[in-house]
């Protein structure tokens, strides 16, 4: 029988600097967060306030962390170096860079074909029509948005000056696809990894139970390589805390090329998995009364009107930046000891929290936004019976296997 030690959380509501600093030292084994990315995402003040840079919050998280405790922080693409220098600056060994996939961003690439012909203020032949333009979830085209609405046909345009022609094909951005993560750890304090691993539990991260193999989503290989793969059963090889047997066992088969040791035998720095869904976001919030949701389309003048004339969803949940339960249950489960605490000190809407209750480990998280504490703890009992659920279903597979 499998044990149902149910996992502990808790909730802290303030400033996460003064919050962490009542806690003693040397008494977390994992810190795995996703601090704002310090770009203004929507305009909201909270994401441009300077806190992942703060070098003084890193110290106290590296005081609080065991000897040889890792930190995992998220950070955009193109403000993650600041905020892992100041993870570094404050006496945490970086060790990696983990990145995670996702392929759905919205792009928002500048046309300077386009651009230079309206600078000139040349008029494009219309060439074409997009049969198929990409489409937002609304149903709305993401082509040549404007204020006036979204427009029904995508026309295809061709240069009209020599300048544009010369300059056709060039943008001014790529396609979001990933985001960044630093891992970092306290230095250890023994004179070798094994010692410290005997002594705190930390120092090391969970190779065993963070495989992903070929046929997991994550895996995005060359097709002709699957084709030559023989699946090899590894027997140490099996997720925990998963009613879901069968398919895990199928998903993490083990795979060899020859001698050649493929990406799926071992955990990689990237993990790949779609965005959190609505009804994901949504899970043990039922009681909780729903709110329209701010969209990523919303006007810059705060209107809460839609440039596409749809009307904003009405959720629970209505944090802008929920990270998949799936990413950070991985990263929760490749950097925490069995029986750990998880802290989250930027812990938004709770994904953290609940991602580090379905493994097991005790959490706890700190967020200064009072509106999003009904939501975390929402999250963390709705966590709470699913790990129960899981368990049990587990436990009964092992009686009638026994």
């Amino acid at each position: 029988m499998l044990d149902l030690r149910i996992p502990s959380y808790e909730i802290q509501h303030g400033n996460n600097l003064d919050l962490i600093r009542s806690l003693p030292d040397n008494s977390i084994d994992s810190i795995v967060t996703d601090p704002p990315y310090e770009i203004a995402f929507m305009g909201r003040g909270w994401d441009n306030s300077g806190q992942a840079y703060n070098e003084e919050l890193w110290r106290e998280c590296l005081r609080v962390l065991k000897p040889g405790g890792h930190l995992i922080a998220f950070g955009a693409t193109r403000t993650i170096h600041r905020t892992t220098s100041a993870i570094e600056d404050a006496g945490f060994e970086i060790r990696d860079m983990i990145n995670w996939l996702y392929f759905s961003g919205f792009p928002k690439s500048h046309n300077v074909s386009k651009a230079i012909d309206k600078y000139f203020g040349a008029e494009r032949e219309v060439i074409g029509k997009h049969k198929q333009p990409a489409h937002n979830k609304a149903g709305g085209c993401i082509l040549n948005l404007s204020v006036n609405g979204m427009p029904k046909n995508v026309f295809i345009t061709a240069p009209s000056t020599d300048e544009a022609k010369k300059w056709a094909g060039w943008g001014s951005a790529l396609k979001p696809s990933y985001e960044p993560a630093v891992l970092a750890r306290k230095p250890i304090q023994e004179s070798n990894i094994a010692r410290q691993v005997l002594a705190t539990g930390t120092g090391a991260i969970n190779i065993d139970e963070c495989r992903f193999g070929y046929g997991d989503p994550c895996w995005v290989g060359p097709q002709e390589e699957r084709k030559q793969m023989k699946p090899i059963k590894n027997p140490n090889h099996q997720h925990k805390n998963t009613a879901k047997n069968a398919t895990m066992q199928k998903n993490t088969s083990e795979y060899m090329i020859d001698n050649w040791s493929p990406l799926g035998r071992w955990p990689a720095n990237i993990y790949q998995c779609p965005k959190a869904s609505r009804r994901e976001r949504e899970q043990g919030l039922e009681h909780l009364k729903a709110q329209t949701k701010r969209s990523k389309m919303n006007l810059a003048n705060g209107t809460g009107e839609r440039f596409d004339g749809q009307q904003s969803p009405e959720l629970a949940n209505f944090h802008p930046t929920v990270k998949p339960l799936k990413l950070m249950r991985w990263l929760c489960r490749l950097v925490t000891p069995k029986g750990g605490r998880v802290l989250d000190p930027f812990s938004g809407s709770g994904t953290t929290l609940a991602a580090a209750i379905l493994e097991g480990f005790d959490c706890l998280g700190m967020e200064l936004t009072s509106d999003y504490i009904p939501i975390i703890e929402g999250r963390c009992k709705w966590a709470i019976d699913e790990y129960q659920r899981e368990n049990a279903q587990l436990s009964f597979s092992d009686w009638l296997e026994g």
